[in-house]
């Protein structure tokens, strides 16, 4: 979303092979850091060397949770055809998109 307004840390997927995701594994655990860490440093580090980044720690929000499960069983008994992989995504988008402070 380009130029969104954002007060929370934006999460991104990413999709690994086993062997991929051992090697970053073994790499992180090479240098001291979590997994999450050595990307990050990766992911935004120029050149592709790793950066020294400040430390970080992840904000759980907790908060609303019980609205998306609310929406989800409400879209689920309409249209029950949408697996939950698929439809927890979407109503998080809804969601997300009503409540976003403009």
């Amino acid at each position: 979303m380009p130029d969104c307004n954002r007060t929370l840390p934006v999460r991104v997927d990413l999709r690994l092979t086993e062997e991929e995701r051992e090697y970053l594994n073994e790499e992180a655990d090479t240098r001291g850091i979590s997994r999450q860490d050595l990307l990050r440093r990766l992911v935004l580090a120029p050149s592709g060397q790793t950066a020294d980044l400040p430390a970080y720690k992840p904000v759980v929000v907790s908060r609303g949770r019980r609205s998306i499960d609310r929406a989800m069983a409400a879209v689920a008994r309409q249209y029950n055809c949408i697996p939950s992989h698929q439809l927890e995504p979407l109503v998080c988008t809804v969601i997300c998109a009503l409540t976003e402070e403009s």
